[in-house]
């Protein structure tokens, strides 16, 4: 594999990586009206545990295209 298609592939994981990083704030953010709207404690805890794992996912997200562009 030569040098452009090396690049072009790292570039093409860095775009997937923020996708994946918008569409988990977007899911925190729904999750975050639902934890307003329920007076359930249980389905709250459930969502904050949830919105937990997502900001985590977010940070690795975050790691992996910083690995990403140091082969840019």
């Amino acid at each position: 594999m030569d040098h452009r298609n090396e690049t072009r592939e790292h570039k093409e994981k860095i775009q997937a990586m923020e996708q994946m990083i918008n569409n988990t704030q977007e899911n925190i953010h729904k999750a975050e009206q639902d934890i307003e709207q329920t007076a359930l404690a249980a389905r709250k805890e459930k969502l904050e545990e949830e919105n937990d794992k997502r900001v985590e996912s977010i940070e690795n997200f975050r790691r992996e295209i910083e690995e990403e562009r140091s082969f840019l």
